[in-house]
């Protein structure tokens, strides 16, 4: 991805924090192949939250979100910003949306599991840990 923008320039630490986290979730999303509305619901959830936050209009916050997707090359810098600053209880809640959005459409697709574990060990999150949030949030869909 690339890393800034404008908008993210203007808005500061929260608004990049919200919006990496936005971004990895549409890309946990997509990870299948699709974005399903079940998904896309949860995905809005989060953007409309974040667009009272920064005064921005929801389209044009999703839009960013579908522009780093399409533009992505690797999503490491943003795993070292969410290292630099999450706090531990961050970095879980950050797991918990992952596994929310994948869990939307009621199917965990192999991707998509994948993509989530391989982000809990890139911000050090024990894999015991991102598979116990796991299992909180499928007893939760299911």
């Amino acid at each position: 991805f690339r890393k800034k923008n404008n908008i993210q320039e203007e808005q500061g630490i929260s608004f990049d924090i919200e919006l990496t986290a936005t971004i990895l979730a549409y890309e946990t999303a997509r990870a299948d192949g699709e974005i399903l509305d079940a998904e896309l619901s949860i995905l809005k959830e989060e953007i409309i939250k974040i667009a009272s936050k920064v005064n921005k209009n929801q389209d044009e916050i999703f839009k960013i979100v579908e522009d780093f997707s399409k533009n992505s090359v690797s999503f490491h810098e943003f795993i070292e910003d969410i290292n630099k600053n999450y706090s531990k209880e961050e970095k879980h809640e950050l797991i918990r949306f992952l596994w929310k959005v994948a869990y939307a459409d009621l199917v965990l697709e192999v991707n998509e599991e994948k993509l989530i574990r391989r982000i809990g060990d890139l911000i050090h999150i024990k894999d015991m840990e991102v598979l116990r949030i796991k299992s909180e949030i499928k007893e939760i869909n299911t």
